[in-house]
Formats: C-alpha cells, sequence, structure tokens
C-alpha cells in the first residue's frame, strides 16, 4: 500500500468526521469543511491507488511499460514540435 493511499484514508475518515459534528452541532461551515476534506482524502487515495497500478504494471510487464513510455515521448515531441 502506498503512503498515497493511507494518507487519503486518513483524511476520509477525518473529513467524515468533521462533517459529522459540523452537522450535530448546526455549523454549516465546518460540515462543508469536513466533505471538502472527504473529497481531497478521496483525491489523494485515488491517486494512491493509480500509483500502485502502475507500480504492478511496470513490475509485471516491464517491456509493454518501456513500449507505452516510449509511443508517449513520441507523440509529446510531435505535438509540441509544431
Amino acid at each position: 500500500m502506498k503512503s498515497e493511499q493511507v494518507e487519503g484514508v486518513a483524511e476520509k475518515l477525518a473529513g467524515k468526521a468533521q462533517s459529522t459534528v459540523g452537522k450535530l452541532i448546526g455549523d454549516s461551515k465546518m460540515e462543508a469543511e469536513g466533505a471538502g476534506h472527504q473529497a481531497a482524502g478521496q483525491l489523494t487515495k485515488t491517486y494512491g491507488d493509480t500509483l500502485n497500478s502502475v507500480s504492478t504494471f511496470v513490475k509485471e510487464k516491464p517491456v509493454a511499460a518501456l513500449a507505452i513510455g516510449a509511443a508517449a515521448l513520441i507523440l509529446i515531441n510531435r505535438i509540441f514540435r509544431r
């Protein structure tokens, strides 16, 4: 598990707690901030999941990963040459 995944889950849980406390005490600003933290946590976790998937793919299929990287570089080079 990547550190980004752990950070994302922790931030999402903290946001959920903040949102719940805001709802309980009737503080809509706190509730909205909690929802924002939940969304940020989900994004961070998704980023970690993506890193994990890419890392696994590169370990399992290094030649395919190298070919994809080379193709991406050629495409980027052609786009920026114009």
